[in-house]
């Protein structure tokens, strides 16, 4: 089984509520922080067989929705909220499960994308500026007139010092890289 994990700490929030993610019918989820949209996702994707699966073009449809909690030894009670992808190659049907964990004792969100017990095949490897799987992501945009969101990255080869940027957090902020050239990214409010 492989399991990719990132997880998303957001800074500044004191207190548990004050982040939480929300899951429409669809499969799309928002992180929100005091009742304000800070994140939107964006598609969910694998590259397995030399070719992308896609929420985008349904090439990876959303088959289900659910709801668990629990509890980690470490990190203690959460939500779990399952959104159900639908996988088929030549005919078999491979079930992937993007996990959302909401902390409750403290102002976290963990995600995860669970493959099960696929290997992912592929005879053209990917540079290393590349990325097999896409969860979460979410779309780099300015969501109205009053949104006054920053963001600083660090960037280069193994997250180094190379390449740091900051700026406004809107759809011209082209310099966020992924695969190895990528690193972590802070988000903040500037007003």
């Amino acid at each position: 089984m492989h399991l990719l994990e990132l997880l998303l700490l957001v800074v500044g929030c004191w207190v548990w509520g004050n982040i939480e993610v929300l899951i429409d019918q669809k499969g799309g989820y928002n992180v929100t922080i005091g009742n304000r949209v800070w994140l939107r996702s964006s598609r969910t994707a694998i590259y397995v067989d030399n070719k992308w699966f896609s929420s985008d073009d349904n090439s990876l449809p959303l088959t289900g929705i659910s709801y668990t909690s629990g509890f980690d030894p470490n990190l203690g009670d959460y939500r779990d909220f399952q959104l159900s992808y639908d996988l088929v190659r030549s005919g078999i049907h491979t079930q992937i499960i993007g996990h959302i964990r909401d902390w409750y004792s403290g102002s976290g969100i963990s995600f995860h994308l669970d493959t099960g017990n696929l290997t992912m095949t592929n005879t053209v490897p990917l540079g290393m500026d590349h990325v097999r799987t896409v969860f979460p992501s979410f779309y780099i945009e300015q969501i109205d007139k009053n949104d006054q969101r920053g963001y600083f990255t660090f960037e280069g080869e193994m997250t180094g010092d190379d390449n740091k940027h900051a700026g406004w957090w809107n759809p011209s902020s082209k310099v966020i890289q992924s695969g190895i050239q990528g690193g972590p990214i802070v988000l903040f409010n500037l007003s």
